[in-house]
């Protein structure tokens, strides 16, 4: 009898987490935001946490993203062995499948939490 052949899966690389900065005067208005949201067919939730509460690293079967609204928040990379400090207007984008976790600030966080 012959040895079963193995497949490999075929190599897929995953789109890196991206983080992008607020430069746009003044503070982040949430209307404007989830406009701008929709426009891009995602569906958002307004989501808080307490001063530093968190969440340990998980993933999810879909992409998320998290623009920031008031206070800070800590995205946990453990994979990578990195961190973001975000801030108000900040944005990152976590492709499906990335472990990731979050940290609130010392001020806590109100963010939009969109997926598609």
């Amino acid at each position: 009898m012959s040895e079963p052949k193995v497949l490999k899966f075929p190599a897929r690389p995953k789109p890196p987490v991206q983080v992008t900065l607020w430069e746009e005067r003044g503070r982040p208005n949430e209307e404007a935001l989830r406009i701008r949201l929709s426009e891009a067919d995602y569906q958002a939730v307004k989501w808080s946490s307490e001063p530093a509460e968190g969440y340990p690293p998980h993933a999810h079967i879909y992409p998320e993203l998290l623009w920031v609204l008031n206070g800070s928040l800590t995205l946990i990379l453990p994979v990578e062995n990195r961190l973001f400090e975000l801030g108000p207007g900040d944005r990152v984008e976590v492709p499906a499948g990335t472990s990731h976790g979050t940290m609130a600030g010392s001020d806590g966080v109100t963010c939009l939490l969109a997926t598609k």
